[in-house]
């Protein structure tokens, strides 16, 4: 569990890039007693300013229900924006990420059994 919105950062980047808590780590985070839309809303600011985005776009405010916080910029938020803010170019990613997935997949096999 972390305390601060840098511990945070560092809990994302060491699960990958997609870190999973529940809405009471983030409003301990934040120093507030208890959950409300203003709060959630600050809490969603808070993070912005740390460079860090979540899902759901709009945070749940109990605080048992989860919330998925990655960073921003990277390609899981270029996947996030593509889905929850449609457009071409967020189609353009995921036709991308869909195609890109196998080849890069089988360019790995090529390796591994080139150096065998």
């Amino acid at each position: 569990m972390t305390s601060t919105y840098e511990e945070l950062r560092d809990a994302v980047e060491d699960a990958g890039g997609l870190y999973v808590t529940n809405m009471a780590e983030l409003r301990d985070i934040r120093g507030a007693g208890r959950l409300s839309t203003g709060i959630c809303a600050a809490i969603s600011d808070d993070l912005a300013s740390h460079g860090l985005g979540h899902i759901p776009s709009e945070l749940p405010t109990s605080q048992w229900h989860e919330a998925r916080i990655y960073r921003l910029g990277s390609s899981i938020a270029s996947v996030v924006s593509a889905i929850l803010d449609p457009s071409e170019a967020g189609d353009k990613t995921l036709r991308n990420l869909a195609e890109d997935n196998p080849r890069e997949i089988l360019q790995r096999i090529r390796e591994l059994v080139s150096e065998a």
